[in-house]
């Protein structure tokens, strides 16, 4: 045991946690030209000031007035600042070009209302979202979707409107969906989205969605270099679609991603902080996919499924750190992920109100190709009625707190990257357990500075800290 301790710590000490600091993102000036678009006003213009803002009364009206400031200004041009004064807008989607900003007067008072139109019974998309950009082939540097910017203004995604237009076609609404290599996204407020449920790629919609990368073999930009923050948004209300079957719809509220950055010679930052995600019973706060570098702190998440979760394209160097997960289901849970510190949060979870979300109700799960975790300093509560049948952290699967590679004569070696957990704090949950494994699944962890090396023979163990 005295080995296996020092093998642990010495692997341990290998590993480079990343920071918990959050150093403000340098972001570059806004384009030097400013468009002034109003729902309604006594004296419209050409937009050059307040006093003569553009006609954007009607979704048309908006989509043409779009079109022309794209071919005037050029489409891969300096930019522009759409400044939306107050007012409720209707638009059919629009459509960012880059170093676009769209500017409102603020959440409540600049809203933006997702509509049907013609073009979406033509094009047939079954994907829509109030704002978008970034989603097509480009090879050129100059076309680049950078200093992008979405601030101040109150989404509508107008599911129920929008599926009784356009019927089968439409699968899924959302707010904001960008696939750029550096966009800033603040003050937003994303609501009444919505999904049809039933095949994967149909059940799961994201209310705001950044990301600079997507692969998948399609002819989409992989951005060296990844700059994204997501601050002082609000993402609320339930995922609108079926509510009965076992292929519900649900979301993601805040989604980000940056597959093919280079977290070597790029720069590669993703930020989510200060958001409140809030009364989404059948949704994920937020997650990630395919990161390699981001922060999820200071964040509010009331009356939702699961805090978090991340199950795609083997995340690492993720920091979730200083978020409150009030009335939950869930806290969070990680599959396929490596180096994330997940540290001083609070997760008060209840009872799930459906028998369909009872696999989200533990504090912290993490299972398959988990490694090199820090968790500590968090508070998981149980805020039932009733004693509560979660666990406040729930560790299981293959090749937990393993490292598998391949060595110069390609034979697969294992090496020891457990999981560590300290000072953590618990209330009404059943102890924590890790195991029982499948044959031949070893697990390794460290609870405090105790070793725990589980041999895969149907062994498990269950632990809290002396003062629970």
């Amino acid at each position: 045991m005295n080995w296996f301790l020092h093998q642990i710590r010495f692997v341990v000490l290998l590993v480079a946690w990343p920071s918990a600091s959050a150093q403000p993102i340098d972001w570059p000036a806004p384009p030097e030209r400013t468009i002034w678009l109003a729902a309604a006003h006594e004296s419209f213009g050409d937009g050059q000031t307040a006093a003569k803002p553009i006609d954007a009364s009607t979704a048309v009206k908006l989509g043409q007035a779009l079109d022309r400031l794209a071919k005037e200004h050029d489409f891969y041009g300096d930019g522009l600042v759409l400044q939306f004064l107050p007012g409720e807008y209707e638009t059919d989607g629009i459509r960012l070009r880059p170093r676009w900003h769209i500017t409102g007067d603020g959440i409540g008072r600049t809203t933006i209302k997702l509509v049907p139109s013609a073009r979406h019974r033509k094009i047939k998309s079954a994907y829509h979202s109030v704002i978008s950009g970034g989603w097509g082939p480009q090879r050129l540097a100059k076309r680049d979707f950078n200093n992008i910017r979405i601030a101040d203004v109150s989404l509508d995604c107008n599911w129920r409107g929008m599926k009784k237009a356009l019927g089968s076609i439409l699968k899924k609404v959302a707010g904001v969906d960008l696939l750029v290599r550096q966009a800033l996204v603040e003050r937003v407020q994303v609501s009444r989205f919505g999904a049809v449920g039933g095949r994967p790629s149909w059940r799961e919609v994201f209310p705001i969605r950044v990301g600079s990368g997507m692969g998948d073999g399609a002819e989409l930009p992989c951005y060296r270099d990844s700059i994204i923050e997501i601050r002082h948004c609000i993402v609320e209300d339930f995922v609108r679609g079926p509510s009965t079957g076992t292929s519900w719809p649900y979301c993601t509220g805040i989604m980000v991603s940056h597959r093919g950055a280079d977290s070597v010679n790029g720069i590669v930052r993703a930020r989510v902080h200060q958001n409140e995600i809030r009364n989404i019973p059948n949704g994920i706060a937020f997650g990630g996919a395919f990161l390699q570098r981001a922060e999820f702190y200071e964040n509010t998440v009331t009356n939702c499924g699961i805090g978090f979760n991340f199950d795609t394209g083997g995340n690492r160097g993720v920091v979730i750190r200083d978020n409150r997960f009030f009335a939950c289901v869930g806290g969070g849970s990680v599959n396929d992920g490596k180096a994330f510190v997940i540290r001083d949060n609070t997760f008060r979870l209840i009872a799930p109100h459906a028998p369909r979300f009872a696999y989200w109700h533990n504090g912290l799960r993490l299972w398959d190709y988990t490694r090199g975790f820090v968790v500590e300093g968090n508070r998981f509560v149980f805020d039932g009625e009733s004693k509560s049948v979660a666990r406040g952290i729930l560790l299981h699967g293959a090749s937990v707190g393993l490292r598998l590679f391949q060595g110069e004569a390609d034979e697969w070696q294992r090496q020891v990257d457990p999981h560590r957990f300290h000072d953590n704090h618990y209330d009404r949950l059943l102890p924590n357990l890790a195991g029982p494994q499948e044959p031949g699944q070893e697990m390794h962890l460290l609870v405090d500075d105790g070793a725990v090396h589980l041999t895969g023979e149907g062994d498990a163990v269950q632990f809290t800290w002396p003062d629970d």
